[in-house]
C-alpha cells in the first residue's frame, strides 16, 4: 500500500502594517544619511544646516512622518516630555528611527536618530555624523520610541 503525499504552496503575503513600518524607518535612515556633512548651525531647520532638534523636525516632516513625533518643531527637551508624558521613552531596546536624548542631570541638551547596530545620526557642532550612540560627550538619557519599526 502505497501513500501519496501532495504539497500546495500557497502565496502568503506580508501584513501591510509591518511592511509599511519597515519602509517608514528605512526613509527616515535614508533621509537622515543623505545629510551627512551639513553644517550645525544654531536654530537651523535645513534644507541644508541645523542644529540637532532641527534635524530631527526636517528629518520627520520630509519623509511625511512629522505626525509620530508630535506633529511640529520641538527643542530636544520638548522632545523628550512628549515622549516622556506618553510612556514612550526608556533607557533600553531601541528601534529604528527612534529618538536619542542626551543631557545633564535630567536636562535634554542633544536629541538624534537612532539609526541601528549601536549607531546614531545627528547634528554635532561638526555637522551631521554618524557616532556610537553611547560615544557623544553628553551623557545618554533615553530612547524616546517613535515605533516606526514596531
Amino acid at each position: 500500500m502505497a501513500l501519496l503525499f501532495a504539497v500546495v504552496l500557497v502565496p502568503v503575503q506580508a501584513p501591510a502594517t509591518v511592511e509599511a513600518s519597515y519602509t517608514e524607518a528605512a526613509q527616515i535612515v535614508a533621509h537622515a544619511k543623505s545629510h551627512i556633512g551639513d553644517p550645525f548651525v544654531w536654530g537651523a531647520t535645513g534644507p541644508n544646516s541645523f542644529d540637532c532638534s532641527g534635524f530631527v523636525y526636517h528629518t520627520f516632516r520630509a519623509t511625511d512622518l512629522l505626525s509620530r513625533i508630535g506633529g511640529s518643531r520641538m527643542t530636544s527637551r520638548g522632545y523628550y516630555s512628549y515622549f516622556r508624558d506618553r510612556g514612550l521613552a526608556s533607557r533600553y531596546n531601541p528601534r529604528v528611527g527612534d529618538l536619542v536624548v542626551y543631557g545633564y542631570s535630567g536636562y535634554v541638551s542633544h536629541i538624534g536618530i537612532y539609526i541601528g547596530n549601536g549607531y546614531t545620526i545627528s547634528a554635532l557642532s561638526s555637522g551631521i555624523r554618524i557616532h556610537g550612540t553611547m560615544s557623544v560627550t553628553k551623557p545618554f538619557i533615553a530612547y524616546l520610541h517613535v515605533a516606526l519599526s514596531r
